[in-house]
């Protein structure tokens, strides 16, 4: 070090200087008076407060205030700078909104209330949902609904057109009060739950904004924001009212949403100081005073229309399981129709060319002999029988299983802390391959803290120990922090530890800042601001230029291996300028332990300017110069949430590759997904940076993608170039995402995903599911719930579906061959009420699998019959019509087919009981595929659910025979009842499994 360059701290290097205009007194950056940058305040011929205009001029209004809410709302639906200087421009306003622009309005909910009552809350306008009656009549032109009341009404009719009201007519009563109550169901449930995601939706859109109340920032929800309040605004948020900007530095604003124009729009206190509710900042920074809140917003007005006429029913818009489901009832429905048909025509062509006997053996129909009464008679009986058999085997409880679960399924995720906004989503959620998350905020808590600094040539862990550095040094560094922030601290009478706000990082400097022993307040004195150089993600650094006594200090902070590249010398212990070159490798050897342990490495420097001499170019402010002096190297740490590293776990056993998204150093990256389990080794094969990313080409990234693991350095703009690469590589992406420029990553996504908590209100409304409380293992109990669903709707479609085929396919085969109708409807009725009362019961409700995610997800392409349905269905149907043949062999039950009614009887009794116990037995074949027979006795619902389906078998045919033309049955045939159904379930479990995640 002999040849170092040593020098007084105090001598620091000189750059080209102009000289620049002094600013008004006691204006700082971030909370105080209006500031801008020194030319923005040359070309200010004055400053006019409200004290200046005369009482004659100001307006009266009501509520204490004395301007009215048309006004305010008048100054910026114009943007018109002349109506602004009216009321003597911002200043004015504020004075007349009883607001001070550095401290804003008074806390107390006294003001609050009056504000509040005098200009209205930052509320809109609750979403005019569907009438229940149209959800009613929606329900009722479902077209099964349809054919059943038709047909019921049809079959009634010709019941009293042939003088057999007396018979049966109950059968069409019940089955039209069957399809009312169904159709009141689903109306009810899709109302109920098109209110309660209304009511959540309400909610995602108040997120938490900083205002500044009483001089102190502080985090309120957007709800709460009233006239009057101050507003800071940064890079990604959403303005939450509309109001007038009297900071701006490099604010750039997007307002599509509001004027439809693709334009950015660079905003200013000068030239355009008008902003709206619900645009969106993409550069700079600024503060606004709010003007107009909730409905006389334009954001508020557009939101009054839209809920107007919109008048979609969430729990089926874009449902992609109620649209699979509804055309399975509508093909089955066909199918059933058609062999009704056929059944009826078989049967009339038996009977009019005389094959159907009496009981003594002679033609029920003889030419010449029958009269036309009797003949008509047997024509009703037969199509009526058919229409029965359309009205009990029509599978129209699909589609209110479908709503039922899903309403179930949604309702477990909220209590998980997941807002489902888009069913369509559950489906998707089930076939998720990859999720793409962002590292800050869900795979870590948020909550920052500096953990390992390099200060004055000391490196010292231990923050509580800072009395090896100079106080000349503490100054500097104390003065860097303090003012080059957009966060603040404030320190409450009677309270020991000071409160500190703003973002996390900040939040965690500012804290390292106190250890250092910062009075933020009086570190803020005395060195006014004369302008701000806004972060910038892009270049990672931002600052801020202080007059501080007869000079000025330039401040920088950002990324420690950006703002180390732009030092050549560093501040040692003795307060002296040391030239870097003999210690640059030492402190890139400490940037890089740093990143090694997972920590976001920032640095602080400055550079010292004489008096009048601070550049003034726009170029100039926004480059960062290449003589600063270092000041600090500072390792900030971001805990990981509880149970992140289990979780992740759980995803890769279930086949679900977890992807890591951020913007920090490579080395932070993999220390962090090493920590967490995303990564297994440092290879570097599954690692790559946004740049590197970025240049691949289309086909290379499609290439890459699926072994990228982790993402690091990235922008938005990789995030949407990765999650494009890995859809077309055939992944099935859910993509997280928290702030404005994360909109177009999580529409690209198959399922899109954003913070309840840190997430912005426009990521929000681009979300198909909101996490409330930004864990990821939520994100994974989302998977399971929906992969759940999944399987749930599987194993209600095939149980539904084998009832119904059989029992249309059991009454064909009979009337074919036999003859006779071995179901009279009320039978039929009866299975159909146990399928779509007690089955969904006992299948729908059901806890998690313990397996759900120990297999891979099931690709989007099956269809939602798999093959393995199909056959379980085919086998089914041939078990029931072999059962029907085995039944009706006469040597076997020596029951003689034919010869007596009572033996008729007990035929057609015991095919029914068959049924029923197949029926119990298929619920178990089904519950047992993921679950052991403990297990599923264990589940109290399934198991109430089997014991009502038996006693209430018992009770039909022993005591209510007469109700649905049974008799009793001695124990002989109630066990081979029982046997049969046993046998039913062994004859469709092998060879194939019942349907995904279910092992043999």
């Amino acid at each position: 070090m002999s040849d170092r360059s040593v020098l007084p701290a105090t001598d620091l290097p000189m750059s080209r200087f102009s000289e620049v205009a002094p600013a008004p007194p006691d204006l700082e950056a971030g909370t105080d008076a209006p500031r801008g940058d020194s030319e923005a305040h040359d070309r200010r011929s004055s400053w006019l407060f409200v004290s200046d205009i005369p009482e004659s001029e100001l307006s009266n209004a009501t509520g204490g205030f004395e301007i009215r809410v048309e006004e305010l709302l008048q100054v910026v639906k114009d943007r018109s700078l002349e109506a602004l200087n009216q009321y003597n421009g911002v200043e004015g306003l504020s004075s007349l909104l009883k607001s001070e622009l550095g401290k804003g309005i008074e806390w107390g909910d006294d003001e609050i209330q009056q504000r509040t009552e005098a200009f209205g809350s930052n509320t809109y306008p609750s979403k005019n949902g569907n009438p229940l009656w149209s959800l009613i009549w929606k329900a009722t032109k479902f077209p099964p609904n349809v054919v059943i009341l038709l047909t019921a009404v049809i079959s009634l009719l010709l019941r009293i057109n042939g003088k057999a009201i007396h018979d049966g007519c109950y059968v069409e009563a019940c089955a039209i009060l069957t399809i009312v109550t169904y159709i009141l169901v689903t109306a009810i449930t899709e109302y109920k739950q098109t209110r309660q995601i209304e009511k959540y939706s309400e909610e995602k859109r108040n997120v938490r904004q900083e205002i500044i109340r009483g001089g102190r920032r502080e985090s309120v929800y957007t709800n709460d924001i009233v006239v009057g309040d101050i507003v800071p605004l940064k890079n990604g948020f959403q303005v939450p009212a509309d109001g007038v900007l009297f900071v701006a530095n490099s604010l750039k604003i997007d307002e599509e949403e509001l004027t439809g124009s693709h334009l950015i729009v660079q905003k200013d206190h000068l030239h355009d100081p008008f902003l709206l509710s619900g645009s969106k900042v993409i550069e700079g920074i600024g503060i606004m005073l709010v003007t107009s809140v909730g409905i006389n917003t334009e954001w508020g007005k557009k939101m009054e229309k839209k809920h107007e006429t919109d008048e979609e029913n969430p729990l089926t818009k874009e449902n992609s399981f109620h649209v699979n489901v509804n055309r399975i009832s509508i093909i089955v429905s066909c199918l059933v129709i058609m062999l009704s048909s056929v059944a009826c025509i078989v049967q009339l062509c038996r009977y009019f060319y005389g094959w159907t006997k009496k009981p003594d053996g002679t033609p029920l129909y003889m030419p010449g002999s029958t009269t036309f009464d009797e003949a008509m008679q047997f024509v009703i009986k037969s199509m009526s029988f058919g229409m029965e058999t359309i009205i009990v085997a029509v599978p129209v409880g699909l589609s209110i299983a479908v709503v039922l679960n899903l309403a179930h399924t949604t309702g477990e995720m909220m209590t998980d802390n997941a807002l489902v906004q888009k069913l369509s989503a559950c489906k998707k959620m089930g076939h998720v391959t990859t999720i793409l998350c962002h590292k800050t905020g869900i795979l870590t808590s948020n909550e920052m803290s500096v953990v390992d600094v390099w200060a004055g040539g000391i490196r010292a862990e231990d923050m509580d120990n800072v009395s090896q550095l100079s106080s000349i040094l503490k100054e500097i560094i104390i003065e860097g922090i303090a003012r080059n922030t957009n966060g603040s601290v404030v320190s409450e009478t009677g309270v020991t530890e000071p409160k500190v706000y703003g973002s996390p990082t900040e939040q965690a400097i500012l804290s390292w800042g106190i250890k250092l022993g910062m009075k933020f307040d009086e570190a803020r004195l005395g060195s006014p601001v004369l302008h701000v150089i806004p972060f910038n993600p892009k270049k990672k650094y931002g600052g801020v230029a202080l007059r501080v006594g007869t000079g000025h200090h330039v401040h920088w902070k950002g990324s420690a291996k950006v703002i180390l590249n732009s030092c050549k010398w560093y501040m040692d212990g003795d307060n002296n300028r040391i030239a870097i070159d003999e210690q640059k490798q030492e402190m890139e050897r400490i940037i890089k332990d740093m990143c090694k342990r997972g920590m976001r490495c920032a640095a602080l420097a400055y550079q010292s300017y004489e008096l009048g001499s601070l550049p003034t170019t726009e170029d100039e402010h926004y480059a960062l110069p290449q003589d600063l002096v270092l000041l600090a190297i500072i390792g900030i740490k971001d805990p990981f949430r509880r149970g992140t590293k289990n979780a992740i776990q759980l995803c890769n056993s279930g086949g679900v590759k977890v992807r890591m998204v951020t913007e920090d150093d490579v080395l932070t990256a993999q220390a962090i997904a090493k920590e967490c389990g995303i990564l297994e080794n440092f290879d570097g094969l599954d690692t790559m940076t946004g740049a590197q990313f970025r240049v691949l080409s289309d086909s290379e990234r499609k290439q890459n993608a699926p072994n990228i693991l982790v993402l690091a350095q990235a922008s938005p703009k990789d995030s949407l170039l990765f999650v494009e690469a890995l859809r077309k590589s055939g992944h099935v992406v859910a993509a997280t995402g928290m702030g404005i420029h994360d909109t177009m990553t999580l529409r690209a996504a198959d399922v899109s995903i954003a913070m309840g908590i840190g997430g912005t209100a426009v990521a929000k409304e681009n979300a198909d599911i909101i996490i409330l409380d930004d864990d990821f293992d939520t994100i994974v109990k989302v998977i399971q719930l929906c992969r759940s669903l999944y399987t749930t709707i599987l194993r209600y479609v095939l149980f539904r579906l084998t009832v119904s085929v059989s029992a249309v396919a059991i009454t064909v085969v009979e009337v074919v061959f036999y003859d006779a109708f071995p179901l009279n409807a009320v039978q039929l009725l009866l299975l159909n009420l146990m399928v779509d009362i007690f089955g969904a019961l006992a299948l729908a409700y059901k806890p998690l699998a313990r397996n759900i995610m120990q297999k891979p997800p099931v690709d989007r392409s099956d269809p939602l019959i798999t093959k393995t349905m199909r056959f379980k269905l085919v086998t089914q149907v041939i078990y029931l019509v072999l059962l029907l043949a085995f039944i009706h062999s006469d040597s076997i039950l020596k029951l003689d087919h034919g010869q007596t009614s009572d033996t008729e009887k007990v035929k057609n009794t015991l095919i029914f009981n068959c049924l029923v116990f197949c029926l119990v037995f298929n619920e178990f074949e089904i519950r047992n595929g993921d679950q052991t027979l403990i297990e599923v006795l264990k589940d109290n619902m399934f198991f109430l659910t089997i014991t009502a389906t038996i006693i209430v078998q018992i009770i039909l045919v022993e005591f209510l025979g007469i109700f649905n033309s049974s008799v009793r049955l001695d124990w002989e045939k109630w066990l081979f009842s029982v046997l049969v159904g046993f046998l039913n379930q062994v004859a469709t479990r092998f060879p194939l499994e019942v349907y995904p995640y279910c092992p043999n």
